[in-house]
């Protein structure tokens, strides 16, 4: 049996790394993430997939809030650049840029906790049913 977690659905994955939502609104999403030995790469940076899970799950987070849903969101496309690297904590903030009946094109940028960009994304999701 699932339980909704704080973001309005179960995500196992998000759970595990300990992504914590700090913000959602019609007008954008923000998640944070405590650093830890574990979720570092090899130069003790934060990992790169950790860095795409934030930005892929405050870009749906965002839709969610837009619509005002819970109801799960697919990720369609999603695009990533990195720009730096950081070893302490992080935040992701995501918007809307278009939304359409059940799809969303999206922004987000993830920060360190100086407020330097460390990676930005653009995606395309869809929103899908809510769940029965």
């Amino acid at each position: 049996m699932s339980t909704r977690s704080e973001f309005g659905v179960t995500i196992p994955f998000v759970e595990h790394l300990g992504i914590r939502l700090v913000e959602q609104s019609r007008e954008r999403a923000v998640v944070s993430l405590k650093h830890r030995p574990e979720l570092a790469n090899s130069w003790d940076a934060a990992h790169g997939g950790v860095l795409m899970t934030m930005l892929d799950l405050v870009m749906s987070m965002a839709v969610r809030g837009h619509y005002n849903v819970t109801a799960g969101v697919l990720t369609v496309d999603m695009s990533v650049g990195f720009l730096s690297a950081s070893k302490g904590d992080l935040t992701a903030e995501g918007r809307v840029l278009h939304a359409g009946r059940s799809t969303a094109f999206c922004e987000a940028e993830a920060r360190d906790a100086e407020g330097r960009i460390l990676s930005k994304a653009i995606g395309t999701f869809k929103l899908l049913r809510e769940k029965k």
